[in-house]
């Protein structure tokens, strides 16, 4: 075979005018001609779970891991970087003797980029100490503020100690809100950990203030020349005051604002250009914002650990180094033994839950190596792999956490095996699924899988599958109301009204009879929330005319009548009809012979019930059925 090489360069097919020198795109012939940092341009050759192949020239490639395609998660790699797609890169790693080169295409890396309405970001490299910033805060915490700047990916803190000129203390809460506008003066900036410090008080900006009067003052002076012209300056002259009133401003995502290496800044407890003598608290006070609801109490202990270092370090830099009174001594030992024990605690990065998600395999590690036991860190590390497309990675993550997780954690193997299941479900086969399940149900409570199971079943909108596990729960589980109640459920919640039906009269056979009752009120629960109302009404009735005295009938009752009037209302009804059969059901209650604490109780409720949905007159009407009644016992 022949190859032929073509080049279309101007600078190629007429280097005389078009000097290679000058070319935008210089020739890239091998790994030597790129050196790290440098910015080229490529197109993109393949796409795979692992990352994409840039053609930088001829005979030269570039890879770039799919951790280094975006600053943002990516559902679709292959759909975001199709093959042929001219991409600009950064080179990170250069290996000549390989001929080897190691591009990155977030954006955060490659910096001066100019987004649609013209302005340009910049990386951390790129800001200088000294200068002034304009931003928006992302996230407040009790040791400072976090401002991501209008011109740069990096979000900077600003430390509780550099707002305010003030010697106390003061209260980052109470000063801003989440997506305040500010102006900000860099402090410094740490390259190599991505850190970037920044300052609001009021002296850093003195000259600057100064110098936006003057301005201010010749805008108002233009004001007898053009009234056009006045509102541009004005509008100038407060944007060169750093106005913290935009009404435009939104309060920016904090996981999307922050890169890798700026999450874990976020969660380090000192900057090293910093006064030492007060360090900050350890970031944990938030936790994972990933909407799910564990590991509340660690965190709110972690917290109230950090906000303890922070007040400790400040109140020790107020002390005096001069004072030699052995009590002032023994209590200064005694803080800086509680802040020696903070500090470890700080350091210690297997407890540390941030409040940024974890961005790489050893952030999960470390957090494994503190909470083994914890679902909630499993169930996170499979979502990363997930994130990924790495599927098997993710599968071999769940089969440790069950290896890991201590037997006697039995709601948080749960979680995993779940996870496990609807894993399976969406990626794997019908095969593996059915292995998993076998598995499960083995480890675990087989009740409960099946109807975990079903419920997957559910959500995926395969209705005869979900069915079917539902029906081979009720026959090994017949005794149990749950499963028949889950059933019933699932039948009116899909319109088979006359299914659920006979399952109540059938599952009154093999129940117990001391689970009748509770099979039968939330049977007719259901029929209230998803079916007949008055299918509902028939089954109480004949409930409380078998057990006239339970109050606790009688409350659901009541509770299911007011629910059904209060969806009426909201429909649309503007008459008072809706609230009769309520209104009836309480006259009625309130007439039967009832212990006087019963008849508290409900008329109580009663009167709550008026208050609420009634008018001044029937507000009356039940606070006097309630004095004849008092009268009553007393004659």
């Amino acid at each position: 075979h022949i190859k032929v090489g073509l080049s279309l360069r101007p600078s190629v097919l007429d280097p005389i005018n078009f000097p290679p020198s000058g070319a935008t795109d210089p020739v890239i012939a091998s790994a030597a001609d790129v050196n790290v940092g440098q910015v080229v341009r490529g197109y993109i050759i393949k796409t795979s779970e692992v990352g994409c192949f840039v053609g930088l020239g001829r005979d030269v490639v570039g890879r770039a891991l799919i951790s280094e395609l975006s600053d943002e998660y990516i559902r679709d790699v292959k759909d975001a970087f199709p093959s042929g797609k001219l991409v600009s890169a950064v080179v990170t790693e250069v290996n000549r003797e390989l001929n080897r080169i190691s591009l990155s295409l977030r954006p955060s890396r490659i910096g001066d980029l100019t987004s649609p309405d013209g302005s340009t970001k910049r990386r951390l490299d790129q800001i200088q100490v000294g200068e002034t910033l304009k931003g928006t805060i992302t996230r407040i915490e009790e040791y400072g503020v976090f401002i991501k700047p209008d011109d740069s990916f990096v979000t900077g803190l600003c430390y509780v100690r550099e707002i305010a000129d003030s010697e106390t203390p003061v209260d980052p809460k109470a000063l801003y809100e989440v997506g305040d506008r500010v102006l900000a003066k860099v402090l410094s900036s740490d390259i190599a950990k991505n850190r970037l410090a920044l300052g609001l008080k009021a002296s850093y900006f003195a000259h600057a203030s100064d110098s936006d009067e003057d301005e201010e003052m010749e805008s108002v002076a233009s004001n007898d020349e053009d009234e056009d012209d006045d509102e541009v300056s004005d509008e100038d002259s407060d944007d060169s005051a750093g106005s913290v009133q935009s009404d435009d401003a939104e309060p920016a995502d904090e996981e999307e604002a922050l890169s890798d290496e700026d999450a874990e800044s976020s969660d380090d407890d000192g900057d090293d250009d910093d006064d030492e003598s007060a360090k900050s608290a350890l970031d944990v006070a938030g936790g994972f914002q990933w909407g799910d609801e564990v590991e509340a109490s660690e965190r709110t202990t972690v917290a109230a650990a950090g906000a303890g270092s922070e007040s400790d370090a400040a109140e020790d830099s107020d002390e005096s180094s001069d004072e030699e009174d052995k009590a002032h001594d023994g209590k200064k030992k005694k803080k800086n033994a509680k802040r020696s024990r903070m500090e470890r605690i700080a350091q210690d990065v297997t407890a540390e839950l941030s409040e940024q998600a974890p961005t790489r395999t050893t952030d999960f590690e470390r957090l494994i190596v503190g909470s083994p036991n914890s679902s909630f860190v499993w169930l996170q590390f499979m979502a990363f792999y997930l994130g990924q497309s790495e599927v098997d990675q993710a599968r071999a993550v769940a089969e440790r956490a069950l290896k890991t997780i201590s037997p006697r954690e039995e709601q948080e193997k749960m979680n995993v095996w779940v996870a496990l299941l609807n894993l399976e479900h969406r990626f794997g086969s019908k095969d593996t699924l059915d292995s998993v399940l076998k598995r499960a149900i083995q480890f675990m409570n087989p009740k409960h899988t099946y109807l975990q199971m079903a419920k997957i079943y559910e959500r995926a909108d395969q209705f005869a599958e979900a069915e079917n596990m539902h029906k081979i729960a009720i026959s090994k589980f017949s005794g149990s109301c749950k499963v028949w109640v889950l059933f019933g459920l699932f039948y009116l919640k899909h319109s088979k009204v006359a299914e659920s039906r006979d399952l109540l009269a059938r599952a009154l056979q093999p129940l117990p009879k001391r689970k009748h009752i509770k099979a039968i009120t939330q049977f007719g629960q259901m029929e209230f929330k998803h079916g007949e109302p008055e299918r509902g009404r028939t089954v109480f009735e004949g409930v409380l005319g078998t057990y006239p005295k339970r109050v606790d009938l009688w409350s659901v009752y009541l509770d299911m009548e007011t629910k059904v009037a209060s969806t009426a209302a909201a429909a649309g009804s503007v008459d008072d009809h809706c609230w009769q059969p309520a209104r009836k059901l309480f006259e009625r209650v309130t007439s039967m012979k009832h212990s006087s604490k019963k008849m508290k109780f409900f008329f109580k409720k009663w009167l709550a019930f008026e208050k609420a949905h009634g008018s001044d007159a029937s507000v009356e009407h039940v606070k006097q059925r309630a004095l004849e009644y008092v009268n009553s016992l007393s004659s």
